[in-house]
């Protein structure tokens, strides 16, 4: 009897956890958002920072087969909007369902950008995690005009986004303005991290525009690559670029992230250096030739 009285109250333990669960899972709905739900579809979050990010990543066995999806990390989302950069298209702003590989970004045209945000939102708190999702490098539509259509509260914009090879370099310079609800914030501080190390604080100006200095970060043994180096044999890394804002009783969180590669003229100016002493020493045969022909015919006329 005590056994299987032991036995029934094990059994009735075991499936009264799920109704438990139920009511936990019940208390977590926020806004029509199912959180339980949102955290199995929530990525894994990454070492070198805690900034929310949108990770583009591409899988498949071959290329026809090849799928796109954007991979929440550091954040909770329920979907991810993706918006385009032909402004005439019915579709140009999309939501997309998660999975638990991210959010598919299929049926998308080439040679057009995307922007694709991901936001949370509880007590209070508004994280949006940004990136830009270029499809194809050719026939590419202007996507400036997109890019500066209020998305979120808070907003980084890249001014404007590098079209060749989808991709920022180390030691180039580039812009992004920093708006709350449209307008610029004047001193703002940004915060820079990539995943080779580098941390640095910047501040906008007065018209709420940031200077990025790409940095060179890279090891010289450094072979790593990156999703959205579009196959290029290039060492590549990832940055991302936050910033906070509070207005009210609301605190905003928002973060662009991208990738970049080593400065394109690091390997070319060696080989260009080469190159030119090659044609150097190739131009200065013939000056010796002609140098030692000269002398020959001086010691043949003096004797």
């Amino acid at each position: 009897m005590i056994k299987k009285m032991n036995g029934v109250a094990i059994v009735l333990l075991a499936s009264a956890m799920p109704l438990a669960q139920a009511d936990d899972h019940a208390a977590m709905m926020h806004g029509g958002h199912d959180h339980a739900a949102m955290m199995g579809m929530q990525a894994k979050a990454v070492a070198w920072t805690s900034f929310p990010m949108l990770k583009t990543v591409t899988s498949g066995a071959s290329r026809n087969l090849a799928v796109t999806s954007a991979v929440p990390q550091n954040i909770v989302v329920a979907s991810v909007d993706a918006w385009s950069n032909d402004l005439q298209d019915e579709h140009a702003h999309r939501q997309l369902t998660l999975d638990m590989s991210g959010a598919k970004l299929v049926n998308f045209a080439n040679g057009g950008f995307y922007w694709l945000s991901g936001r949370e939102e509880q007590a209070g708190k508004v994280q949006v995690a940004s990136t830009v999702y270029y499809n194809g490098e050719r026939s590419a539509k202007d996507p400036t005009a997109m890019f500066m259509q209020q998305k979120q509260e808070l907003e980084i914009i890249p001014l404007p986004f590098p079209k060749e090879h989808s991709r920022y370099r180390a030691k180039e310079d580039w812009k992004f303005v920093v708006r709350f609800n449209g307008k610029p914030l004047a001193n703002q501080k940004v915060e820079l991290e990539t995943t080779n190390g580098s941390k640095s604080e910047l501040v906008t100006d007065a018209l709420g525009i940031l200077a990025l200095h790409v940095p060179d970060d890279f090891k010289a043994e450094s072979g790593q690559t990156t999703a959205g180096n579009h196959g290029h044999d290039m060492a590549g890394a990832e940055f991302v670029l936050a910033t906070n804002h509070a207005e009210g009783d609301r605190n905003y969180l928002t973060a662009f992230n991208s990738s970049y590669g080593k400065n394109a003229f690091d390997n070319r100016s060696i080989a260009l250096g080469l190159g030119f002493t090659v044609l150097g020493m190739i131009g200065a045969v013939p000056l010796l030739r002609q140098r030692k022909s000269g002398r020959q015919n001086r010691e043949v006329g003096d004797a």
